[in-house]
């Protein structure tokens, strides 16, 4: 049943390029990153870290 929804959605992707250019999938993948921060947002166990704090994650623990 998943295989089938997944092959759908392929088919329906590959159609919208073809019809009306790549910029649609691209705006749609902007619509969909934007639902998911506003959904996110709102969550008290999740943090947003910028470009530059990233880096910290990197930081060596006990035993490095």
């Amino acid at each position: 049943m998943r295989a089938e929804g997944e092959a759908e959605a392929a088919l329906l992707i590959a159609n919208a390029i073809s019809d009306y250019g790549p910029g649609l999938v691209a705006m749609r993948k902007i619509e969909a990153a934007q639902h998911i921060a506003d959904t996110l947002k709102g969550s008290p166990n999740v943090t947003f870290l910028s470009g530059n704090t990233i880096n910290m994650l990197n930081l060596g623990g006990a035993g490095m």
